[in-house]
């Protein structure tokens, strides 16, 4: 409840305004207002910080198919927006599994006798190397309670959140 600027505008012909102020640039952020005493009214709005971004994270193209219970090695790049290798970054990672069906079978009705939910398969850590490349090692396992004659398809998903040594986090 801090006054930041006073205006005091003129109406056109059309009974419109504009005018401008300028935001503090230290001090808390959050939801700021625009009040208009004349006819009483105000607008609300938010205040954030913004931070340009460092570096990206890209998942790199898996090249090969796989198997149930091959080992999987997905491999992923930290690079700076300035053209060097994030090296050393913290990479947390986490997998899913997720169940799919080739087809509907109508006795199974609306609802398929299966979990579709997504189940995590493995966590951890690594760290980018020099080059900032990372790599993450898992196990295609499938859901075994769920007969083979059912012809199930699992699909993965890979979450790598890469923290460099100032903190900045991202993910991909």
């Amino acid at each position: 409840y801090q006054e930041i600027a006073k205006v005091e505008l003129t109406t056109n012909e059309y009974g419109t305004y504009n005018g401008s102020f300028i935001a503090p640039s230290t001090g808390m952020t959050g939801q700021m207002w625009i009040q208009d005493n004349n006819n009483n009214s105000s607008k609300y709005f938010s205040v954030e910080e913004y931070k340009r971004p460092k570096f990206e994270v890209i998942a790199l193209p898996i090249k090969e198919s796989f198997k149930i219970d091959d080992s999987v090695t997905v491999e992923g790049h930290a690079k700076a927006y300035a053209g060097n290798n994030v090296d050393g970054a913290k990479v947390q990672y986490r997998v899913v599994r997720q169940t799919h069906f080739p087809y509907w079978n109508w006795r199974w009705g609306w609802n398929i006798p299966f979990s579709q939910d997504l189940q995590e398969i493995t966590f951890g850590e690594t760290v980018t190397d020099e080059n900032g490349q990372y790599e993450i090692i898992f196990q295609a396992i499938a859901d075994r309670s769920i007969p083979k004659e059912k012809n199930p398809e699992f699909s993965y998903t890979v979450y790598a959140t890469v923290t460099d040594i100032t903190g900045e986090t991202h993910t991909a």
